[in-house]
């Protein structure tokens, strides 16, 4: 067979005396191979992954290649070995993809640095490439990402946000509070596109779940830029601000800062008929954690809440913002100028706790707020 093949190639070969059976052998391999004297060579922008482990190298090794086509089908492949299973992620980590990659951000194709923070994203996610992250001190280099142009910024503020875990105790969001990017977020949520500041508010809300963080939120003027973004007409943007209060308001400065400026209780107010229901459910949320400050209370009703929080009551078909304006009804109920208006929604209450197959936790909602409301002294 090597004979065979020698001769076809044009090198030098010894003759062999093959038997019957090593000649159809031979015969049926070149059938099937089609063995030609010259083959074709290949397209030089044709990148061919080769078998087991040197699939990584490979690929990282082309993350810096001169031609723009193979960078980018190098970043398209590990994003479709990632997706493909985990331990892609951890075997690219170990071969030194994590290194290649932050570099790739300053590639020149726009393309690929949109691609190289998705593949991020997703090397982040997991635990063995975040922890070299952070002990690389990587995090400053991903912040740096975001000051390009909006398609990349998007993506380069979801790498940032996969950096939140619970595995270790939010040690992602830490390095990045360290690294100023409360501050960044906030800057972001306030100019810019649209699609890069809700994305920057849901950035912002990852930083919450390390609970010291609302204070340094508060000291950055957060909910002035909070407030100003009720404004907007972007879904994504109203759901991202209202939600970033509605957090915020967990905690008493929350609360007081919210009612520091009347404007949010009233732009709250105004989004309760939004036509979307992501938007309600964090509008609702955030009115039902200002009106627990007596402040608020007198807020929302000095600025006509209660006939909005009543008209939501009776065509509201959403448990979830029900269950949150009948607690903000809850809440209110303690202010006795709100009572008599209150007793307007007690039949539509009723009729909620009396139905078998609502919520469980809406029936509950109700009947406290019925007590509240229908107390006497």
């Amino acid at each position: 067979m090597w004979s065979v093949l020698r001769r076809q190639q044009g090198e030098e070969y010894e003759l062999a005396a093959p038997t019957r059976g090593e000649l159809n052998e031979n015969l049926n391999h070149i059938a099937r191979f089609e063995c030609k004297p010259n083959h074709q060579e290949l397209d030089p922008h044709l990148l061919t992954e080769p078998y087991g482990v040197r699939v990584y190298q490979k690929l990282i090794n082309n993350l810096s290649s001169p031609d723009l086509i193979l960078r980018q089908k190098a970043v398209a492949a590990l994003i479709q070995l990632f997706d493909q299973k985990t331990d892609h992620v951890a075997r690219t980590v170990e071969y030194g993809g994590i290194p290649a990659l932050v570099r790739a951000l300053k590639d020149e194709d726009e393309w690929v640095r949109v691609s190289v923070c998705v593949a991020l994203t997703k090397v982040v996610g997991h635990p063995r490439g975040q922890q070299y992250v952070l002990d690389e001190k990587l995090e400053m280099d991903l912040k740096q990402a975001v000051h390009d142009e909006p398609s990349v910024a998007v993506e380069a503020l979801r790498t940032l946000q996969a950096l939140d875990a619970h595995w270790n105790d939010r040690a992602g969001t830490r390095a990045l509070i360290r690294c100023g990017c409360i501050e960044l977020y906030i800057q972001m949520a306030g100019e810019g596109v649209d699609e890069v500041k809700a994305e920057a508010l849901k950035a912002l809300a990852k930083v919450y779940n390390v609970k010291e963080a609302f204070i340094q939120v508060l000291d950055s003027q957060a909910m002035p830029v909070l407030t100003q973004l009720l404004a907007n007409t972007s879904r994504n943007v109203l759901q991202g601000a209202a939600e970033n209060i509605a957090l915020l308001c967990f905690y008493s400065a929350g609360k007081r800062a919210a009612v520091a400026n009347p404007e949010t209780t009233q732009q709250l107010i105004t989004l309760m008929s939004h036509e979307d229901t992501q938007v309600r459910i964090a509008v609702s949320a955030a009115l039902m954690g200002i009106t627990v400050d007596n402040a608020g209370k007198e807020l929302l009703i000095s600025n006509g809440g209660i006939e909005q929080i009543l008209d939501c009551v009776h065509n509201e078909i959403n448990d979830t913002v029900l269950i949150n304006v009948i607690k903000t009804i809850c809440n209110i109920s303690e202010n006795p100028a709100a009572r008599p208006p209150l007793m307007d929604c007690v039949l539509r209450l009723q009729s909620i706790k009396e139905d078998k197959g609502a919520n469980v936790a809406l029936v509950n909602t109700a009947t406290r707020a019925l007590e509240m409301i229908t107390w006497k002294p």
